[in-house]
């Protein structure tokens, strides 16, 4: 390696350790203006690095593929693809860092993905050089060796904080979590502790997304008693007895408009008991140990409790509720995940989804229909304008009996579904048949809902006769057709 090579890669490497240095004296931003700022920005993150992982892959295919046949491939060619791979790195790692810095996460919770990535562009900047130069291979197969194993350490690392350790789901922990949970007594009431059992659950609902375990905004996390206690760069979250210091319920308290409300006003807030409840909990001092069968529990926080740890048909059906919700919504967010703006959820918080068949372009529908059977029972609006509707689709829909909008805009499909479709649909609100050539015979013969409100009916074979008949069938039922314009 000649001399020039060495001091071109001495300095990259000074200059990343230097980098690497600095953001060390980087922490996230306690403004809550900036943080909101930096979040949105770093949110890009997840979109951009798919593109220097696929383009340093390019790079080695294209490197080996030249090592093989002989230098078929021009040096320059392969040059210029490392350095678009490295500025998309440098864009990628910055973007990443920003999102940190929005206080998205605890430096111990990305601190491996974040060195590694660090270390990544360096050892990328060590091979640009090396084979800008072209010195001895030797030394360029080593830097590209170590270049992608630390590629796969970070993007481990990163797998891990998005998705979780893939050991943490083999078989031999979830089979040894059963059986521990087999073996402990359920009902023992008396063990049964005040905060896991009342606290926690609101505090996972609510709090738990920005401020758990891995995600700690303003450098607060309140998965545990003692995080609780300790704060965040704010200040206290619960001082036991002291409601006016207790940051969780002054933050609690204020305007849905502040921006200081926690949660903030786009997400889902507390209910009323649930607000009561902690309040009471917090002037109440309880401690992490405070068992349930000590306490006994006013009058105004019964409602909550019961709903909790009641007995009564009511409570345990509110339970189960609760359950059929999360498990609804986890399998939404997985499916959010797979077919991005396939569904979108009506109300935050609650399981109630809207279908476009114009956001499956692109997709696989056999397999969109798939994924989407067991949210069908929860749709409330569909969209199936201007294309055909299928016999699998139409199966799919008839177990949709709690939507409340249909759209079929211009759609085709036979006679014989038309009326299984919307025989299975008890709930429609709204219903828009447009372009469709629906005879009298056909809509007249159609079982709506008598509490329908709207119907539109143009441009279908409607006749005036029929329009009437429909109106004295559906007397609180506006209907739009060319006979009502």
């Amino acid at each position: 390696m000649n001399s020039g090579v060495k001091i071109s890669t001495l300095t990259v490497v000074v200059v990343l350790i230097s980098f690497l240095a600095g953001i060390q004296l980087l922490k996230p931003f306690e403004d809550e203006y900036w943080s909101v700022i930096f979040d949105f920005i770093g949110s890009f993150h997840h979109l951009i690095l798919h593109m220097p992982i696929g383009l340093w892959f390019g790079v080695l295919a294209l490197f080996l593929f030249a090592a093989i046949s002989q230098d078929s491939i021009p040096r320059s060619i392969v040059y210029g693809l490392t350095v678009l791979t490295f500025i998309t790195a440098v864009l990628t790692f910055t973007v990443g860092f920003i999102l940190y810095l929005g206080g998205g996460y605890g430096r111990d919770s990305i601190a491996l993905h974040m060195y590694s990535s660090c270390a990544f562009l360096a050892f990328l900047g060590i091979f640009l050089v090396l084979y800008r130069k072209g010195g001895r291979p030797i030394y360029e197969w080593a830097s590209a060796f170590l270049t992608t194993a630390i590629l796969l350490i970070a993007g481990h690392a990163g797998g891990v904080i998005t998705h979780g350790d893939p050991f943490d789901r083999a078989p031999w922990k979830i089979f040894a979590e059963r059986a521990s949970q087999k073996d402990q007594t359920i009902n023992a009431l008396g063990e049964a502790r005040v905060f896991h059992e009342l606290v926690v659950p609101i505090l996972e609902d609510k709090c738990m997304t920005c401020h758990g375990a891995e995600r700690a905004k303003g450098k607060l996390k309140m998965n545990s008693y003692a995080a609780l206690l300790e704060g965040g760069s704010k200040g206290a979250s619960f001082v036991p007895g002291n409601l006016n210091d207790s940051l969780m319920i002054q933050r609690i308290n204020l305007p849905l408009d502040d921006a200081k409300r926690m949660p903030p006003k786009d997400k889902t807030q507390l209910s009323a008991q649930e607000a009561a409840f902690l309040e009471w909990w917090v002037s109440n001092a309880s401690s992490e140990t405070q068992l349930i069968d000590t306490v006994t529990f006013p009058k105004e926080q019964q409602i909550y409790v019961q709903s909790i740890i009641g007995k009564d048909p009511k409570a345990k059906q509110a339970r189960e509720a609760k359950a059929q919700t999360k498990r609804l919504l986890k399998i939404y967010a997985e499916f959010q995940k797979d077919f991005p703006g396939v569904l979108v959820q009506s109300i935050l918080g609650e399981p109630h989804f809207e279908l476009s068949s114009a956001s499956m372009l692109g997709y696989d529908e056999a397999t969109v229909r798939a994924a989407l059977e067991p949210l069908a029972g929860n749709l409330i609006r569909i969209d199936w304008n201007r294309r055909s509707l299928d016999v699998a689709w139409n199966d799919l829909f008839c177990k949709a009996d709690g939507v409340e909008v249909l759209n079929l805009t211009d759609t085709v499909f036979a006679k014989a579904d038309f009326l299984k479709l919307f025989t299975s649909m008890s709930q429609l609100k709204k219903v828009n048949l447009t372009g469709m050539q629906l005879s009298d015979t056909q809509i007249l013969s159609l079982p709506f809902n008598i509490n329908i409100e709207t119907m539109v009916l143009t441009d279908t074979n409607l006749t005036e006769n029929g329009y009437r008949e429909l109106m004295s069938n559906l007397p609180n039922t506006e209907i739009i057709c060319n006979y009502s314009l």
